[in-house]
């Protein structure tokens, strides 16, 4: 027997096996049928981007859809009263993770991102509220205005590596943050690491990519066998996930006992009212949030700016909008125009805070996010007129970038237009659904929109985005590509950067270096 025909009797079986338990006088949610044995599973595998498919096949289903996996049913939802129907009025049934396949061969079920539902979740959940809650996130504002301003000076310096520079001041702020270790360049190697660290999980977690979560038998079958390329994935990332998490930690111990630790998150949980220090197993904690927490304060933001940056190569009259509502705050207030936009700029600056809305909807940071059901069916699942059931152990995914492209709620979704957010009545603010959903909602939600304002209203003040040109002089229109990721970013893409008018005399004033390790 050959390995698809193998492969096709396992799918059949359990194909059988799903169809006896979904007989019950309350449905599931309508869906597509697809292959007799795969169901939607080759499809979404070819797909470039899950959540346009999801929206699609909503347009036929309606918000709640079963799609079939070869013997596994997801339920997709992209209606907002649904998502809050299921995730938070019914947030104790809707707070387990889907643990993928690689995640537990790896071992790596421990992290925050996949652990399931429980004392330890809850427990995570309270250190992290410590150290990322809307008040304890001002704390960092001086080492996040800090970054931006070497983000300046990197962007002026050398404006063509204007991605590399993004990624560079989000992990600075992040590893900061969490260990209190400062970045000298994009050569450092705990940043190379954290990069790393990010490009894995990113591999682990994007839909399609890997056989083994449409058949997790293949984790039993020998590496010679097709399909279970995944086994060198595992076996090359556990010593850089390892070493990573081990660096950062001993880094922050060392520092603590020279007394010389900067204050970071790490080192706060390391505290202790006790002689004897905190115990190994809530050392072990720390260590685990800890590394989980460069993504959280550091890929959204990455994702977002880099979406600025091509919405204003798009749109040139938005950007010349909130310039000058920028120049005009600067001139009533009496300051120069190199002057650094701070939050406290925010509230007077509505049409650049709406800017920064419209890209958290525009393009998602986070176009899907996937929950699990608990242990015990849910039979009353109500949309409109009909009662569904999501079985036990479900895997029950949102589709954000659906929701904030609704033309009902979003006209013209396809178009980058800030003024949408500042009518009398304007549509939900895309932040209540772009960080996702009840009790595993992203804890670094302040943190990074602290960074994604500072980043891209002192961008606006201080330069200007055009349309490169190409060796003829004709210009460059990028277009509008995503990566098919869990946090999407946008394709590599070229633009012009432009300093404008006083950018030198603010830039020589403040003095901060572009690379280089500084006593700020």
């Amino acid at each position: 027997m050959d390995s698809f025909t193998l492969a096709s009797v396992l799918v059949g079986v359990g194909w059988f096996l799903l169809w006896l338990r979904s007989k019950s006088s309350i449905p599931y949610p309508p869906g597509p049928s697809g292959n007799l044995l795969f169901g939607s599973a080759l499809e979404l595998r070819k797909s470039k981007a899950f959540w346009l498919n999801f929206a699609q096949w909503s347009k036929e289903y309606g918000p709640i859809m079963t799609i079939r996996m070869a013997y596994r049913s997801l339920f997709v939802v992209d209606d907002p009263n649904v998502a809050v129907s299921l995730f938070e009025k019914k947030a104790s049934q809707y707070s387990d993770r889907y643990v993928s396949e690689l995640a537990k061969l790896g071992e790596w079920d421990h992290d925050i991102i996949f652990i399931e539902y429980g004392p330890t979740l809850k427990h995570y959940r309270t250190l992290l509220q410590k150290a990322l809650n809307n008040r304890v996130a001002l704390d960092y504002l001086p080492l996040q205005e800090h970054e931006v301003k070497r983000l300046l000076r990197r962007l002026y310096e050398t404006p063509e590596q204007f991605m590399e520079h993004v990624h560079l001041m989000a992990g600075s702020v992040a590893i900061r943050m969490v260990y209190g270790y400062k970045v000298d360049s994009a050569q450092d190697p705990l940043v190379q690491s954290a990069e790393k660290v990010m490009s894995i999980f990113s591999d682990i977690m994007t839909p399609g990519r890997w056989m083994i979560e449409v058949f997790p038998f293949l984790r039993y079958l020998p590496t010679w066998f097709p399909g279970t390329a995944f086994h060198q994935m595992v076996a090359s990332s556990r010593p850089v996930l390892h070493s990573f998490a081990e660096n950062t930690f001993t880094f922050v111990k060392s520092e603590s006992l020279k007394g010389t630790a900067e204050p970071s998150f790490t080192s706060k949980l390391l505290e202790s009212d006790s002689s004897e220090g905190i115990t190994s197993e809530e050392e072990l904690h720390v260590k685990r949030i800890a590394s989980s927490l460069y993504g959280a304060a550091s890929d959204t933001t990455v994702s977002a700016v880099k979406s600025f940056f091509l919405a204003m190569t798009l749109y040139p009259d938005v950007q010349a909008k909130a310039q000058s509502e920028i120049s005009t705050h600067f001139d009533q207030t009496q300051l120069s125009k190199g002057r650094f936009v701070t939050m406290d700029d925010r509230d007077k600056l509505p049409y650049t805070s709406a800017l920064v809305r419209e890209l958290l909807r525009w393009h998602p940071v986070a176009n899907l996010t996937a929950h699990r059901s608990c242990g015990k069916d849910d039979n009353s699942v109500v949309v409109g007129e009909n009662v569904y059931r999501i079985p036990a152990y479900s895997i029950v995914i949102v589709n954000m970038w659906s929701m904030l492209h609704n033309p009902s709620v979003y006209p013209d979704p396809e178009k980058f237009i800030p003024e949408r957010h500042l009518v009398e009545n304007p549509p939900p603010a895309p932040e209540l659904y772009a960080f996702g959903f009840g009790r595993r909602m992203c804890p670094g939600t302040h943190v990074a929109q602290q960074s994604m304002w500072l980043s891209i209203s002192n961008i606006l003040a201080n330069f200007t985005i055009t349309k490169a040109k190409d060796e003829n002089g004709a210009e460059i229109i990028p277009k509008e590509e995503y990566t098919n990721e869990v946090i999407s970013h946008p394709a590599p893409f070229k633009c012009k950067i432009t300093p404008r008018e006083g950018w030198e005399k603010w830039s020589t004033e403040t003095g901060v270096p572009a690379h280089g390790l500084d006593t700020d």
